[in-house]
């Protein structure tokens, strides 16, 4: 668990394209909620440029240094060359939220292991620069399992927090997980009881941000 510090977030889409010795690099950058819409984001760049020689990849779907809900990979390109080199960019950068693309299409010349490194990495960069982000606060991470009865209660309860949505099933029972500002923790566990009256079961799960 890393300590609760502020981050930042892209507020839209952005996608700059680069060259080196004549290789296209088209950085493509998405916000994302979870690492599902992280892996649609990517399908959707490999469906665009169906001609690449590659599309690398590296997401955060929630703070920078979480241990969980982030992913990267080279996609054909030698092993650390790309995908985890755009991990650290965005790391470093206290970016979270996000997922970044960058396409390929080779220009014939061979880059060399560090020359990749460099190349995917300030794809990132130059996308980032061209990008508009919002500090967001710390987070804590809660899963509510409640009856379908009380979906209009919990509906109403959320809408005065700022609260994210980050993945929600439904099975017999309701399970929604959500994220919101560890300042409005502790008002929120108020309105929890007060509100629910027991009825939803709630889970503190583990803070990451």
């Amino acid at each position: 668990m890393s300590s609760a510090r502020a981050y930042k977030i892209p507020l839209s889409e952005a996608e700059v394209e680069t060259e080196v010795k004549r290789s296209r690099f088209i950085a493509s950058l998405c916000p994302v909620g979870s690492a599902a819409e992280a892996k649609a984001f990517i399908e959707l760049q490999r469906s665009r440029f169906p001609g690449a020689n590659h599309h690398c990849w590296a997401f955060i779907a929630a703070e920078p240094h979480a241990l969980t809900g982030l992913g990267s990979s080279d996609d054909g390109e030698p092993s650390g060359t790309a995908g985890r080199p755009m991990l650290a960019v965005l790391t470093g950068a206290e970016i979270g939220q996000v997922c970044v693309v960058v396409t390929r299409f080779f220009g014939g010349t061979k880059l060399g292991t560090g020359g990749l490194v460099r190349a995917y990495s300030q794809a990132v960069r130059a996308v980032l620069e061209q990008t508009p982000l919002a500090t967001r606060e710390p987070q804590a991470h809660y899963r509510l399992t409640y009856p379908y009865s009380l979906t209009a209660a919990v509906d109403a309860l959320l809408n005065g927090f700022e609260v994210s949505r980050n993945d929600q099933q439904f099975t017999e029972q309701v399970q929604l997980e959500l994220s919101l500002p560890l300042g409005q923790e502790v008002a929120f566990a108020e309105a929890l009881a007060e509100q629910l009256h027991g009825q939803a079961q709630v889970e503190r799960l583990d803070q990451a941000g």
